[in-house]
C-alpha cells in the first residue's frame, strides 16, 4: 500500500476513538452500550479510583463512588461539553468525577451497591495494591489522576508493541529491547546487547531503530484515541511527555 493510501486509511479509521464508546454508552442500543461502557471502565476505571482515594475517600467509598461514576457517565448529558475539555477525554472524564464528587459531599449522598448502578468489575485488592505502591509526594488528587493516566496509557501501548514485535521476525528480542524505549533505567550498550543477541551492532541499531519508530507510531495512535482532532494529538503528546518527563 502507498503512504497516501495508508495516510488516507487511517484517516478513515480515526473517528473509532474512545469518544465513540461515550457515544454508543449515551445513545446507542443497549447492547452497544454495554459493550462500550464496558471498554470504558476497562479502561479507566483505575485513575478514577486512584483520584478519589488521593482525595481523601476510604477504599469501600472510593469503590462505591467509582461504581457511581459510570454510571453518571450514562445519565450525564454532558457530552455536549466536551469541546468546553479541550476535546480531552481524560480532562472531560475529570470534569464529571469532580461534578460528581462536589455533589456526593454537598448532599451527603450515600452511594449505594446494587440495584441499577453499572457493576465496574475490578479487583478491589489489586486495585488498593496498585494505590499503596503510587507515589506518596504526589498530594494533589488531580496530579496522581494526570499521572496515572499518562503512566497505563504507555503501559497499554508496550503491551500493544509485545503484540506486534511477538507476531514478526524479532519477536523473541523483545524483552532485550525494551529497555530502550522504557527509558526508566539505562538501557545496555549497542555492544552489550548486540553480544546477547549475536548480531552485528549495526543490526542490533536497526533492530532498536525499528522498535521505536513502531513504538512512536502505537503511541500516537492511542493518543489520538483520546482527542476529538487528529489536530490534538502533538499537545496531547507533549502534555504526556510532560506528565512523565519523557525526552
Amino acid at each position: 500500500m502507498s503512504e497516501a493510501a495508508l495516510n488516507q486509511t487511517k484517516a478513515c479509521l480515526f473517528p473509532a476513538t474512545r469518544w465513540t464508546l461515550v457515544e454508543a454508552v449515551q445513545g446507542g442500543d443497549p447492547a452497544s452500550a454495554e459493550q462500550a461502557m464496558e471498554e470504558l471502565c476497562k479502561c479507566y476505571w483505575y485513575p478514577i479510583y486512584a483520584f478519589l482515594r488521593r482525595d481523601g475517600s476510604k477504599r469501600q467509598d472510593a469503590e462505591d463512588l467509582t461504581q457511581a461514576f459510570f454510571q453518571r457517565v450514562i445519565a450525564d448529558d454532558s457530552l455536549r461539553d466536551a469541546r468546553k475539555e479541550n476535546g480531552r477525554l481524560r480532562s472531560w472524564l475529570l470534569a464529571v468525577l469532580k461534578r460528581m464528587v462536589s455533589i456526593h459531599v454537598r448532599h451527603g449522598m450515600a452511594q449505594k451497591r446494587g440495584g441499577d448502578m453499572v457493576h465496574v468489575s475490578f479487583d478491589a485488592m489489586n486495585a488498593e495494591e496498585r494505590y499503596a505502591s503510587e507515589p506518596r509526594d504526589f498530594a494533589d488528587p488531580e496530579r496522581l489522576y494526570a499521572y496515572v493516566w499518562a503512566r497505563d496509557l504507555l503501559a497499554s501501548v508496550q503491551q500493544s508493541l509485545r503484540k506486534a514485535s511477538e507476531s514478526g521476525t524479532n519477536g523473541s528480542h523483545f524483552d532485550q529491547l525494551l529497555p530502550y524505549i522504557k527509558l526508566e533505567e539505562e538501557p545496555p550498550s549497542h555492544r552489550e546487547l548486540s553480544g546477547r543477541l549475536g548480531i552485528s551492532e549495526a543490526a542490533t541499531r536497526i533492530l532498536i531503530h525499528r522498535l521505536r519508530v513502531k513504538y512512536r507510531s502505537l503511541l500516537q495512535d492511542e493518543v489520538a484515541r483520546t482527542v476529538l482532532s487528529p489536530e490534538d494529538v502533538p499537545e496531547e503528546m507533549a502534555w504526556l511527555r510532560s506528565v512523565l518527563s519523557l525526552p
